[in-house]
């Protein structure tokens, strides 16, 4: 039996940034992660502000976009200037590889494994697991489980599975100087389909809600957007923010694991990694409750917001069209700014935007 003071469950951005910033305080950890290897589907968008923010090399850039490029059903073109900051791309496999080293090197024993369940969960955890094909169990006064979508972890605690959506994505040759979002319930009903470049080409996918044909809804986008292919990709599934789990006794869940993906925009990456920060400051600081607290006051009202707008304005064309007809204004393009590029936390960003949207949200 292998025994630590907080094991890390995953190693995507979540479990890499927690158990960096518990290695930098002197806490021994164990992160645990399936498939070092792993290339997570994603178009790879960060906002570059994050890289000063979270203590990211920049190296890992591969492309620096200036333009946001949204896409009504009925064809309105809207180019939106980014102002403050710019959409960084990255490739996922590097990105995620690269904040494992920094684990490491800040003194995180990282192991390839694969979780199956806990076996007892008291005053200390202990997780039975397969490493190098042998089952071995591993004891900890705490847990971060941060193994995304799909978290076994979640389901181990008793905690109701994840409400997701599917998306279908491919890379493919081809140039934008745009991250462009599409609109329509034709290739993507309640969701939207994107192209973003990358280092070398295109990342191009679709998401669906309901019972639509993925292959044939990423067919038809493929066709709209002038691109070839047969509707073949890689599919993956995308938490839906419920805001209903943070923790289970001394078992925290951060980023996919417990949803916390932003609704409508859908950006995981920034959202992943300061809530992992958050959780390893609970743990520092001795109090799991500061989780649940500290989480709220910085995202809870931004994704109950998020959340209200995608209700309303992704529910069908008609919305969607207003939704684009609205972001026209200069003075919502800056609230945005405000908001999503530059991560401005403080209550009169959110104050700012809220004030656009007061027939959806009924705010006065």
């Amino acid at each position: 039996m292998l025994t630590t003071q907080v094991l890390v469950i995953g190693g995507g951005p979540a479990g890499a940034a927690s158990a960096r910033a518990l290695a930098n305080r002197g806490i021994d950890s164990i992160l645990l992660e399936r498939d070092l290897n792993f290339s997570k589907p994603c178009g790879g968008g960060i906002p570059s502000t994050a890289f000063k923010e979270l203590s990211l090399p920049e190296k890992m850039i591969k492309r620096l976009v200036n333009n946001l490029r949204i896409v009504s059903p009925s064809g309105t073109v809207l180019d939106i200037p980014l102002k403050g900051g710019s959409i960084a791309i990255v490739e996922r496999r590097e990105f995620d590889s690269t904040l494992r080293e920094e684990a490491k090197k800040a003194g995180v024993n990282i192991l390839q494994g694969e979780f199956r369940r806990f076996s007892e969960i008291s005053r200390r955890i202990v997780s039975e697991v397969v490493i190098d094909g042998e089952v071995t169990q591993i004891r900890s006064d705490y847990v971060i489980a941060a193994d995304g979508v799909n978290s076994r972890a979640r389901l181990s605690a008793g905690m109701r599975p994840q409400q997701s959506f599917i998306t279908l994505s491919v890379k493919i040759s081809g140039q934008t100087d745009s991250c462009e979002f599409w609109l329509s319930s034709d290739h993507a009903p309640r969701l939207y389909s994107w192209v973003f470049p990358t280092a070398n080409g295109l990342s191009v996918g679709t998401g669906i809600m309901g019972d639509a044909d993925l292959k044939e809804a990423f067919r038809r986008f493929l066709l709209r957007r002038g691109l070839y292919g047969n509707g073949a990709g890689r599919g993956y599934k995308i938490p839906l923010w419920q805001g209903d789990i943070y923790n289970k006794r001394n078992i925290i869940f951060a980023g996919d694991a417990a949803g916390q993906v932003m609704p409508l925009s859908f950006e995981g990456i920034y959202y992943a990694m300061k809530s992992g920060e958050i959780a390893a400051e609970a743990i520092i600081d001795g109090k799991i409750k500061n989780y649940e607290k500290h989480w709220k006051k910085l995202f809870y009202k931004r994704f109950l917001l998020m959340r209200l707008l995608w209700e309303y304005f992704l529910k069908d064309d008609k919305n969607a069209e207003r939704l684009v007809d609205l972001l026209k204004r200069p003075d919502l393009q800056e609230a945005s700014m405000r908001l999503w590029l530059r991560k401005d936390l403080s209550p009169a960003s959110l104050i700012s935007y809220i004030k656009h949207f007061k027939f959806v949200t009924g705010k006065k």
